[in-house]
């Protein structure tokens, strides 16, 4: 994507946010608050993040049309979770809708079909990652911060000499759509939030490039690229289930979440370290990619042991004072 372009892309989805709020607040769609939001008193735009789809629409029509697996995917994630932004869903149909979606999404890919087993697992453990990102829009500019982070890296991988993965406007629109919501975000009051909409559009779109990513590399080690959300998302879900918990409903035990509530950090400062740490092992493993298969595992084990032990030790911490 040119730099002009880019600006008229900005200019365009800018200009669409602007439209999408005044619609928002005649209709009432804002964000009650709630533990898991961690605002108090405030009525909030929410589905905000409706740009990453639109972002992704353009480069859909950019490209000629050639992923449309993809985007049929990502449509389906995309209106299920307006819908649960406007009037929340049960979530055996969002849950269905996501199977459809990364089902949708493998079959994009182009990549030889698996045992059947193996088609369930993948199924699993995409659906898993959407909501996992998910359940990590809790505050502002998280979402807005981190994505830079993760969709930028991505793009990153795709300009290199050596890559053998098609680039097209996906990422590079992304990152715009990221940028414009991010003004409107990363502020210490927000306008609007990203939404389900926003949040699971975004978990999408990455899902999508990591995998090509990962294909073309002939690794898993990039999935470390979502490291930190992971384990922060997976180990919060896994005490949840351990006290008989409803993962579904709205709670306040995300790391990120006691660091604003305990220790009364400001959102963007939690924001800016959950993505600075996420750079840090970005960069590690772009370094690691040409190491041997011993060389990566022990990587993705000292990173993954790090995060796990500085998540217990805070946890505690917070949590007992």
């Amino acid at each position: 994507m040119t730099p002009t372009g880019s600006v008229f892309l900005a200019a365009v989805l800018v200009c669409c946010e602007l439209l999408y709020l005044r619609v928002a607040r005649h209709f009432g769609i804002v964000d009650t608050p709630n533990e898991r939001s961690a605002h108090t008193g405030l009525a909030i735009i929410r589905g905000g993040g409706v740009l990453f789809w639109m972002a992704a629409l353009v480069a859909f029509v950019h490209s000629g049309f050639v992923y449309a697996y993809f985007f049929a995917g990502l449509t389906l994630v995309a209106v299920v979770s307006f819908l649960d932004d406007l009037r929340s869903l049960a979530y055996q149909y969002r849950i269905g809708a996501h199977l459809v979606a990364v089902g949708l999404l493998l079959y994009q890919l182009d990549y030889p079909m698996p045992a059947f087993w193996v088609i369930g697992l993948l199924l699993l453990a995409g659906a898993g990652i959407l909501n996992a990102y998910n359940f990590m829009d809790g505050i502002n500019g998280i979402t807005a911060f981190y994505s830079l982070v993760t969709v930028g890296t991505l793009w990153y991988t795709t300009l290199q000499p050596a890559s053998s993965q098609v680039i097209d406007s996906l990422l590079p629109n992304t990152f715009v759509a990221l940028l414009v919501f991010s003004y409107f975000n990363a502020r210490n009051q927000a306008i609007c939030f990203a939404g389900d909409v926003g949040s699971m559009s975004l978990a999408f779109i990455v899902l999508y490039a990591l995998a090509q990513f990962m294909i073309t590399k002939q690794t898993w080690l990039p999935i470390l690229f979502l490291a930190v959300y992971g384990v922060d998302s997976g180990l919060t879900i896994g005490q949840r289930l351990y006290r008989r918990q409803n993962i579904f409903r709205a709670h306040n035990l995300h790391l990120f979440q006691l660091l604003v509530h305990k220790r009364h950090w400001p959102h963007l400062r939690v924001a800016t370290l959950y993505s600075l740490i996420q750079v840090a092992i970005n960069l590690l493993v772009l370094q690691a990619l040409t190491w041997s298969f011993v060389g990566q595992t022990m990587t993705a084990v000292v990173v993954v042991g790090l995060l796990i032990s500085v998540y217990v030790v805070v946890k505690v911490r917070l949590m007992n004072a």
